[in-house]
């Protein structure tokens, strides 16, 4: 498999099974990529668009992807392509607006969330009691958006009757060239699978109206609210042939033999306004005490460390207000990244260690896993008794059905065996790291916990930093393999936090 003439790879070399990926991706204009996680989805669909800019002279290509991803996407676009990416997505409507006009960036990328708001806002679509119908047609040509990739297609296109799959199918009928990307297709049932397809291909292969889908492929089985479809089995090898007309798909079985034992990613999150303005306002608070106090015996390195707590707490969505008590901020983007990755995690059966640094961090995980009925294991600083720690860690090691562990690293990073006694060359085992510690060597303590000699899964390690915070200057200190104290202490406490 080779790439065509006079067109050349940014960055980095792709595996074989990425490049014909991607080759497969260049000869058609819509593609699906269904490619298992971890294996290099947003690598080949960047390959895929610059050479659709290069070739095919596409002025502009919009990503729409999950929120906790937005950074990632143009971390990787400007890693592997010689272009800058815009993220459009904005809370003003006017900047969302201009900026979705505006003809700057080859890439443009937003969430799921901003684009039945921003076709509303120009006009594009206009909303008929529940339908919706197409509205200026110029202003849609204005957007120049010749080229679209939706990320993560099965979690967010699966229903039709959304706002968001409304505004997606008009973007995509004035595109010249889709992709769509996810690890698993069909979600749930195969019923979702018409959304992706009519935003794909405009309704060539499964019709455009969702009912005459429904009527011709679906048995409808039960009565009334307790009926569900099921697919007529004659049509089962039309449904595979047609999906696959179209899509590429890699299981990490299949490419096992290409991939690392390790792979490590890191996921950048915005802060909204205001989560930053709190971040901000500590910070400067902070500063100013580190100020007051430099020259003088309080200003010990234990007292700058607990000051740095602070922002880490906030970074988490938390607050210390005194006394031992923490409130939850109305505003956690690193909870709700951390949920997006569970989910796909757990939707590829597959399992997920997440280590954290604080009581309360582990608290607001596990109850948000509690409300998404999860089950999981929790091991902390509180557990005292030895056999119960014991059995904490090793039902999760044992037990399939339990996908999560959450454990606090300084006393889960230590002492115990945290991969999965049945792994498997198909699947990944994840570590995920929600706020880290200030201790390089409990750090990588933590980190060998999914890693065994012998064992046949790849270990996916990521690392989730709220953009512009601490967060980012302890992974720094991390991947650099420095000591956080002594950086704080040769650049000084205030410069620190000032650098970039």
């Amino acid at each position: 498999m080779k790439l065509p003439k006079n067109f050349n790879i940014v960055g980095t070399k792709l595996y074989p099974y990425q490049l014909e990926s991607a080759v497969f991706g260049m000869v058609q204009p819509n593609t699906g990529l269904l490619l298992d996680l971890g294996l290099g989805k947003t690598l080949i669909a960047i390959t895929i668009a610059r050479y659709r800019i290069q070739q095919n002279n596409i002025n502009k290509v919009l990503v729409i992807c999950p929120s906790s991803l937005l950074y990632n996407w143009k971390a990787q676009i400007e890693k592997f392509s010689e272009y800058e990416a815009l993220i459009v997505t904005s809370s003003d409507r006017s900047e969302r607006a201009l900026k979705a006009l505006s003809r700057n960036h080859k890439f443009h990328i937003m969430n799921y969330e901003s684009v039945y708001p921003l076709l509303r806002d120009l006009t594009i679509i206009k909303e008929l009691g529940s339908k919706y119908e197409i509205g200026d047609l110029n202003i849609l040509a204005g957007l120049h958006y010749k080229m679209i990739i939706f990320d993560e297609s099965a979690r967010y296109l699966k229903n039709f009757s959304t706002k968001r799959v409304a505004a997606s199918t008009i973007l995509a009928d004035y595109a010249d060239y889709k992709l769509i990307l996810t690890g698993t297709l069909i979600a749930n049932r195969p019923y979702d699978l018409w959304s992706q397809f009519r935003i794909l291909d405009g309704g060539k292969t499964f019709f455009k109206n969702p009912y005459v889908f429904r009527n011709k492929f679906f048995d409808k089985i039960g009565y009334k609210k307790f009926n569900k479809l099921l697919l007529k089995k004659q049509y089962i090898p039309f449904f595979q042939k047609a999906i696959y007309s179209s899509c590429i798909r890699f299981t990490k079985q299949e490419v096992a033999p290409d991939l690392p034992e390790q792979i490590f990613h890191i996921v950048e999150i915005e802060m909204p306004k205001e989560l930053k303005d709190i971040y901000e306002s500590v910070k400067s608070k902070i500063m100013s005490e580190i100020t007051t106090l430099e020259g003088t015996m309080e200003l010990t390195i234990i007292n700058i460390l607990a000051k740095f707590i602070r922002l880490q707490q906030i970074t988490s969505g938390f607050v210390s207000t005194g006394k031992g008590k923490e409130k939850e901020l109305l505003h956690t983007p690193k909870l709700d990244a951390l949920m997006e990755e569970v989910e796909s995690i757990i939707e590829n059966d597959e399992h997920v260690v997440i280590w954290c640094k604080f009581h309360k961090s582990i608290d607001m995980i596990s109850n948000t896993l509690k409300s998404k009925k999860i089950k999981h294991s929790i091991l902390d600083g509180r557990v005292t008794n030895k056999d119960e720690k014991y059995k904490r860690w090793k039902s999760y090691q044992e037990d399939e059905n339990m996908h999560v562990f959450v454990g606090q690293k300084e006393s889960g990073g230590f002492g115990i065996e945290l991969f999965k006694m049945e792994s498997s060359s198909e699947k990944y085992q994840h570590d995920i790291t929600y706020e880290d510690t200030f201790s390089y060597d409990v750090s990588e303590q933590a980190q060998g916990r999914i890693h065994r000699l012998g064992q046949k899964s790849t270990c996916r390690y990521v690392n989730l930093l709220l953009k512009d915070t601490i967060d980012e200057k302890i992974y720094k200190s991390r991947l650099e393999k420095k000591k956080l104290i002594d950086e704080i202490m040769n650049v000084g406490p205030v410069n620190f936090l000032q650098e970039n």
